[in-house]
């Protein structure tokens, strides 16, 4: 099944009850508990299109796969995070200015108090039921860095390359050493970032480049590209997640990474440039669920239709989603989705 859907927790807090608060997070029987609530409402109202399950059983989740919430590598690094019952963990940004940045280190994960949080999980989860799927949001280099950095980011980038250098050094190696922890405990470890990649492309690593629509490929390709490589050469299959509006302009950087087989394309972007930048590689388009809850049947049906057309590759190598479906969206305008998707020759 080449589509999917994946709601905002303000969704899952108002039909299905679940807190997005640390216990959430922290404490997997009770991430477990709302796991199988959660898959039985998808179910309920949207099992027609293969979505959820009849009779759910536990999962030994560390993360999830039903949300698009990172935050951890961030913490790790040193950022404070605010939770909220019907919100993704919030990532509360340090401000560091290009002086203090030289300090940044990645952590001793062995000597990290969070990091003890997620360890204590994975021990438990290993314990009582013998494996771990771990479906924590992998994050992104430049994510991370933002998160550290804010806004000044972008101005150092001209004003202290080689501090800057520095520090989106420091955070790939933290994301490398994550990275490899999870795969000791199991291959499918991109969930978090993109549900569908699971469905699609499971072995691959997958980084989050959200922010990357924010900067051009000039400086994507002289700041980023490498640290991308080292993810990719640290994990072999590697994917791109790039929600942004426009994934056109830096195809030509992505193009350059060696063993890149996945890439998620933000809705709007030019299905067909990104296609002809990225050929044999899997693309996964965005759908945008602001779209969805205004567009009429007919308009969604003829919208999915034309990005099959522009980003399928003999009639292969492609995949479309829609991500952060609030509470405020009808199931009738979920439904319309998730039958074009299905008369589009996606099922």
């Amino acid at each position: 099944m080449n589509y999917d859907i994946t709601f905002h927790p303000g969704w899952w807090h108002e039909n299905a009850g679940v807190d997005f608060t640390r216990e959430f997070f922290d404490d997997p029987e009770y991430r477990m508990e709302c796991d199988i609530r959660m898959r039985r409402i998808l179910y309920d109202r949207f099992g027609e299109y293969g979505l959820g399950e009849k009779r759910p059983e536990k999962r030994p989740l560390l993360g999830t796969d039903l949300l698009a919430a990172g935050y951890l590598l961030s913490e790790l690094m040193g950022c404070r995070i605010l939770y909220e019952q019907d919100n993704s963990p919030q990532v509360i940004c340090m401000n560091l200015d290009e002086d203090s940045i030289d300090e940044i280190k990645a952590p001793d994960l062995d000597a990290s108090g969070v990091w003890a949080r997620t360890q204590k999980q994975i021990d438990y989860l290993k314990e009582h039921y013998g494996h771990v799927e771990t479906f924590v949001n992998l994050m992104g280099i430049q994510n991370i860095a933002l998160d550290l950095m804010g806004q000044d980011l972008m101005v150092s980038y001209y004003t202290a390359p080689e501090k800057v250098d520095r520090l989106l050094g420091e955070i790939t190696k933290l994301s490398i050493d994550v990275g490899k922890r999870f795969k000791e405990l199991s291959d499918d470890i991109s969930g978090g970032v993109t549900a569908i990649v699971r469905r699609t492309k499971p072995e691959v690593y997958l980084t989050s480049n959200c922010s990357v629509e924010m900067i051009s490929n000039d400086l994507y390709e002289k700041f980023l590209l490498k640290y991308d490589q080292k993810l990719a050469d640290a994990f072999g299959p590697f994917g791109v997640h790039h929600c942004g509006r426009s994934m056109e302009h830096v195809t030509e950087g992505y193009s350059k990474i060696r063993g890149l087989v996945f890439a998620e394309v933000g809705a709007f972007s030019d299905l067909r440039a990104v296609r002809a930048k990225l050929p044999g590689v899997f693309l996964n388009a965005r759908y945008s669920p602001v779209r969805l809850m205004n567009a009429s049947d007919s308009e969604i049906h003829e919208e999915v239709e034309a990005l099959v057309k522009n980003g399928q590759e003999n009639e292969k190598n492609f995949s479309v989603s829609c991500v952060g479906i609030d509470k405020y969206v009808p199931d009738k305008q979920i439904l319309s989705f998730l039958d074009a998707c299905r008369s589009g020759g996606l099922s």
